[in-house]
């Protein structure tokens, strides 16, 4: 029945997945973080290693002004054999007090592999700049293509119609998006939970986007989080309800499709 449903791999439908660290301070100069990093032996696998600028346009009435580029942060990227991008590290003031640190992966191959990858991108950062901690997420981005344009996109044949976050206008709907947000207390920790879901009969596309955020009760250091093993607990926590949101909206058809189990 879903012959013309495509993930957007052959194994699974994950385009990307991303794991975000925040941190409570910015970085006074992130060039000479970048400094540091750039050649240790842990990120040796990234050829290309850059500074990332920003820059800011102020507009009034009458005219505009553009700041000075100023150096936010940098980023480190991999390839496939093909040449895509596979992984990024990317460590970026966001807010005056406020920076982040994310690895992102475009070339899935379970999570056991991208947390190996985390765990170890994280240690070769905190090993030589230990930093602390206020809140981390994970963000997968589900997609599928329906290669069909002469039939609409079955929404009931790939939607759960029993879902407890699904309603009848999006399951109606010839192109619909629905966001839903929750909030609530995991442990002594408060969380954030973001879901995306959405379809396009003009497109013949279907995307998930699922975001698990965590603020932990008290800011820590990475090193005691990573030495009680708490850091990567959290992580398999967001993964957990990554999976429970997929298997509540999709049916078993699809999530057979994607090895969802």
């Amino acid at each position: 029945m879903l012959d013309h449903l495509k993930p957007i791999s052959s194994n699974h439908s994950i385009s990307k997945v991303i794991a975000t660290v925040f941190i409570p301070q910015a970085f006074i100069k992130p060039e000479d973080v970048f400094e540091k990093m750039k050649n240790l032996k842990g990120f040796e696998d990234y050829p290309k290693k850059s500074i990332l600028k920003s820059r800011t346009i102020n507009l009034n009435q009458n005219d505009f002004a553009v700041s000075k580029d100023h150096i936010a942060g940098f980023l480190f990227e991999s390839y496939d054999k093909l040449g895509s991008i596979d992984n990024i590290v990317r460590v970026e003031n966001i807010k005056d007090n406020q920076a982040k640190v994310s690895i992102e992966n475009r070339n899935y191959s379970g999570w056991n592999n991208f947390k190996n990858k985390l765990d170890q991108d994280l240690e070769t950062f905190g090993n030589k700049y230990d930093f602390y901690i206020d809140a981390i997420s994970l963000n997968y981005r589900d997609e599928f293509n329906w290669n069909n344009g002469d039939l609409n996109i079955p929404v009931e044949l790939i939607f759960n119609i029993n879902s407890e976050l699904l309603n009848k206008k999006f399951l109606n709907s010839r192109n619909g998006t629905l966001i839903l947000i929750s909030q609530g207390t995991s442990g002594s920790n408060f969380f954030e939970e973001k879901t995306e879901i959405s379809f396009n009969n003009d497109l013949k596309r279907i995307i998930i986007d699922h975001q698990f955020a965590i603020r932990f009760n008290e800011i820590k250091l990475f090193s005691e989080l990573n030495n009680s093993n708490q850091f990567s607990s959290e992580y398999d926590l967001a993964h957990t309800e990554n999976k429970k949101i997929l298997k509540d909206i999709l049916t078993i058809e699809t999530q057979t499709l994607i090895n969802l189990n």
